[in-house]
């Protein structure tokens, strides 16, 4: 696992973390043959490239979450936003993770990447990566809605091809989330999608996944040290098949940091406030509601 900090845009105050993924099944059984990774770090250890197959993409190790622009922080000044990534992105962090329902997220992208043309030589348009999800309502799964709905994310990110399509799934004793995905290798193939990977699939999905031979190539999942559920199945199936892990809470939202240190949460008012959702989430993460 190649954990990265994911820090959000200034103003919106979150940390978030991740790791990096890889992966191409050969054959319907997932074994130690079954999926082949290739995982390349560059030099200045900034950036990692992982492949599977043909497909190719490299990102930071550290990536830019945009949840925070999802609502419950506060207003988000457009401006500014745009403002702050460039600065991410001109001290190196040029990687941007984000989602199809975290508002005004994509729309900001699409207007960043804008000024990154404008405002910045090519080499650096080069860098820049954005990673979206994809989370729809668990209905039948045509070629048209989904194509309908990655085209939504292209227009508003601004982009004729997404670097990565994460998908995610709230049902599974619906099976059509193998549908969705097939559409979106079928799209990958189209070229209007680099690599497609998961977002908070469990183990026993992921292994179904991998055997239906959809070539994903990552899973983004909640992980820290006080939350270590992707250690167990998850893990190993991915150590087996050399999908990486993104992973998201590492710090907690925040309580993982000095300014939490020997505060009791269990006391109402006995520290700093709960303000955010984030801190709301990470305070409840002693009973989570997902299983790897």
């Amino acid at each position: 696992m190649a954990v990265t900090i994911h820090n959000a845009l200034p103003s919106l105050n979150a940390l978030k973390s991740k790791s990096i993924i890889r992966n191409r099944p050969e054959s319907r059984r997932v074994s130690a043959n079954s999926v082949r990774c290739c995982q390349v770090a560059t030099s200045d250890k900034q950036s990692i490239t992982v492949s599977n197959g043909n497909d190719s993409l490299e990102i930071c190790r550290v990536l830019n979450g945009m949840w925070q622009t999802s609502g419950g922080w506060g207003r988000i000044d457009r401006d500014d936003a745009v403002d702050a990534m460039l600065r991410y992105a001109d001290a190196g962090l040029t990687t941007f993770d984000m989602a199809d329902h975290y508002g005004p997220a994509e729309d900001l992208y699409g207007i960043f990447i804008n000024r990154v043309r404008r405002e910045r030589p090519p080499e650096f348009l080069d860098k820049v990566r954005g990673l979206t999800k994809w989370v729809p309502p668990p209905v039948k799964m045509t070629s048209s809605i989904v194509r309908e709905s990655i085209d939504v994310s292209r227009r508003r990110m601004d982009v004729p091809c997404l670097d990565m399509l994460q998908f995610h799934w709230w049902d599974y004793s619906n099976p059509g989330y193998l549908d969705a995905l097939n559409h979106l290798t079928d799209l990958k193939e189209e070229g209007k999608i680099k690599t497609v990977a998961l977002t908070n699939f469990d183990t026993e999905r992921l292994r179904i996944i991998l055997e239906n031979g959809i070539p994903v190539v990552s899973n983004q999942v909640q992980h820290s040290v006080v939350d270590m559920r992707p250690q167990q199945k998850m893990a190993e199936l991915c150590q087996l098949t050399g999908v990486k892990l993104i992973t998201y809470g590492t710090v907690m939202g925040g309580l993982l940091s000095e300014k939490f240190l020997d505060t009791n949460l269990s006391i109402p008012f006995a520290g700093p406030p709960l303000n955010t959702p984030s801190l709301q989430k990470y305070k409840r993460v002693q009973s989570p509601s997902i299983y790897y």
